[in-house]
């Protein structure tokens, strides 16, 4: 999973939480949420929920993600 930040907003209404916070405007790059505002505290959220779900999408089938340790 790739995000990339392609914009910073000062003030913005995130998409995630619908506050007007800072927000940058992110791009996962499977499509998760798609280019969205969000603030500094949904973005990790969102990393952390799609982080879960490729997660349980490799142990369901049954390969094991790639070891980085090199």
């Amino acid at each position: 999973m790739n995000v990339t930040i392609t914009q910073y907003h000062s003030t913005e209404t995130c998409t995630w939480c619908e506050k007007n916070k800072e927000c940058v405007t992110t791009d996962f790059d499977d499509g998760f949420i798609g280019k969205a505002p969000l603030c500094w505290s949904c973005l990790q959220k969102a990393i952390k929920v799609r982080s879960r779900q490729t997660g349980s999408k490799t142990a369901e089938s049954g390969t094991k993600p790639a070891d980085k340790s090199n």
